[in-house]
């Protein structure tokens, strides 16, 4: 079965699309994602690629802008830790969600928590974009982030029907991977440039 390519303006406008009703209007949003049961790959071919790259592009120019001697090669590695660490940082969060979301026994198919963090996970590319290219809104993009918890809440309530203690648990631990496990991997990439230097 043979997919039929989809070009850049489309890609580009179902994208900004999705994001502007992700932020708008949630729960309408949530129900038709979770109604078109994409395949994962997908997803990530038409969502979070483009906004990934988007991110790590504007940590590049935002780089190169803001210190005065241009280093370039600073500039690209802050940018290749950029994108490893949300590419690895999306893929690690649905392995450690899914998996303990296993371990406590939902049955919650594995596209749709690919879904759930990859569709949650668009305000931090968002964010990030805004803080690298406008480093004074670092503090600003950092508690906009939090918006995060409320697309999990709103993304759980409507991928099952979980009790109130079980859906608050799920929208913490979701949040909290999703929102820790970028950030944990580009420190750790910093670390390790760091040890060989």
């Amino acid at each position: 079965m043979s997919k039929e390519a989809i070009s850049l303006g489309v890609l580009y406008k179902n994208l900004i699309g999705r994001l502007k009703e992700l932020i708008i209007s949630p729960r309408k949003e949530w129900a038709l994602i979770i109604g078109e049961r994409k395949p994962i790959n997908e997803v990530l071919a038409q969502f979070n690629l483009p906004l990934i790259g988007l991110y790590t592009s504007a940590v590049f120019i935002g780089y190169l802008l803001s210190y005065q001697e241009l280093d370039f090669q600073s500039a690209l590695k802050e940018a290749v830790f950029t994108f490893s660490s949300y590419f690895f940082g999306l893929y690690l969060s649905y392995y450690l969600l899914n998996g303990l979301l296993g371990v406590f026994k939902f049955d919650v198919d594995k596209t749709t928590v690919f879904q759930l963090v990859a569709y949650s996970s668009s305000i931090l590319y968002l964010s990030g974009t805004v803080a690298a290219l406008i480093p004074e809104t670092i503090i600003i993009a950092s508690i906009i982030n939090l918006y995060v918890v409320y697309l999990v809440w709103m993304g759980i309530a409507l991928i099952k029907d979980f009790a109130k203690e079980q859906r608050i648990w799920m929208t913490t631990v979701c949040s909290v991977v999703i929102l820790v496990t970028p950030m944990l991997i580009h420190r750790l990439f910093v670390y390790i440039s760091n040890l060989t230097l």
